[in-house]
């Protein structure tokens, strides 16, 4: 298969071809300090999992539009701290959206309020998820797992409430584990999840946390997203233990991350 593949590339080149450019999924995470927002661009699908902060939203638009997203098929909403919903308002207004998932439950902040508003604004459909769901976008196979935990506004427990995705891609997964962190993450852990992936997003910006490595060990990715900054860098024994697992960490405290898979590998593109 190898010699016919080259022997196709050099009478593309002889007769002035160029073959046909491979189509995949481009995963980029944004450099928007200690928040987050990735986007996952494939089959002419868009989907946003969470927005930055208040503050962020132009800068994401730019970038939208800087790779050519004229439209957002999702927006995944993961919970409703200020550094997921934050700069909603501000894309919704930029950019249509077509639907929007969110997690089952209110919060009394100005933000959440700025969001609420948002999405009556532009009638955007909004799906609660209160139970595990699947659907399909193009190639791409989406389950999205909502917390089993309740939320306590005295407690401000906003990140176990976070929504967890996992996407298949043809052969390869990804987990983007938002703030999911305590009783939560540990259920992940020692529960039925199928949390084994080949790009995961280390939940809570870099955070160490006790199951950690266990979460890793489960999930034996070969990369993993870390949305940190340098104010607010990723703890030391995460990036020790990632380091320690040979696990490549790509920091938003370096800049945007960009991926792209073909649905069989995981390749980082020299942009």
């Amino acid at each position: 298969m190898k010699i016919i593949f080259s022997i196709f590339i050099c009478l593309a080149m002889l007769f002035g071809c160029t073959p046909a450019p491979v189509k995949g999924m481009d995963i980029y995470t944004f450099s928007v300090g200690k928040a987050d927002c990735s986007l996952m661009s494939f089959d002419g699908y868009n989907v946003l999992i969470d927005t930055g902060e208040e503050d962020d939203g132009d800068e994401i638009l730019e970038a939208l539009h800087r790779l050519e997203i004229e439209k957002l098929d999702l927006v995944i909403l993961t919970h409703f701290d200020k550094d997921h919903i934050g700069g909603f308002p501000e894309i919704s207004d930029g950019i249509p959206i077509d639907k929007v998932i969110l997690p089952d439950y209110v919060r009394d902040s100005d933000l959440y309020s700025a969001m609420t508003a948002a999405l009556e604004t532009h009638a955007i459909p909004a799906e609660r998820l209160a139970l595990d769901t699947s659907f399909s976008l193009g190639r791409a196979v989406f389950d999205v797992w909502p917390s089993t935990k309740t939320y306590n506004p005295e407690k401000g427990n906003d990140n176990q409430m976070s929504l967890v995705t996992r996407v298949a891609f043809g052969q390869v997964r990804l987990l983007f584990l938002a703030d999911a962190e305590g009783g939560w993450l540990k259920e992940l852990c020692y529960s039925t999840y199928e949390l084994g992936c080949d790009i995961i997003k280390i939940p809570c910006h870099g955070k160490w946390q006790k199951n950690l490595p266990v979460l890793l060990t489960l999930s034996l990715p070969q990369y993993a997203i870390i949305t940190d900054s340098d104010k607010n860098p990723a703890a030391v024994d995460t990036l020790d233990t990632l380091s320690a697992m040979e696990i490549t960490a790509l920091r938003t405290a370096d800049g945007d991350v960009h991926l792209f898979t073909d649905g069989q590998t995981v390749t980082i593109p020299k942009d």
